[in-house]
C-alpha cells in the first residue's frame, strides 16, 4: 500500500477510534497500523522530520502510533527473568 493511501485509512481510523477495541478491529485498520509501525521502526518513515529547515510532524504516522495502542490488548512482558511488567509493545529486544 502507498504512503498516501496508508495516510488516508488511517486518518479515517483515528476519526473513528473509540469504536474500535482490540477484539472488533477491522483487519484492513490494523494491517495499516502495522504497516506503519514497521516503516517505523525500518527508518523508512518519521513522526517528525526537518524538511527546508523545517520541523514537520506527519500527523498519520502519530496517529498510527496512537491507534495501535487502541488496537492491542496489554500483555505480561518478562524482564530478564526476574520480574515482569504488563505493556502493548514488545521489547524490540525480547528475543535476544
Amino acid at each position: 500500500m502507498s504512503q498516501t493511501d496508508l495516510a488516508a485509512l488511517i486518518t479515517a481510523a483515528f476519526e473513528r477510534r473509540t469504536e474500535f477495541t482490540p477484539k472488533n478491529a477491522p483487519t484492513d485498520v490494523r494491517h495499516a497500523v502495522e504497516e506503519a509501525l514497521a516503516l517505523l521502526d525500518s527508518g523508512k518513515a518519521r513522526v517528525a522530520e526537518k524538511i527546508d529547515g523545517q520541523w514537520t510532524v506527519h500527523q498519520w504516522l502519530k496517529k498510527s502510533v496512537l491507534l495501535s495502542f487502541r488496537l492491542n490488548d496489554n500483555q505480561v512482558m518478562q524482564a530478564g527473568g526476574f520480574t515482569q511488567f504488563f505493556d502493548k509493545v514488545p521489547s524490540k529486544y525480547a528475543d535476544y
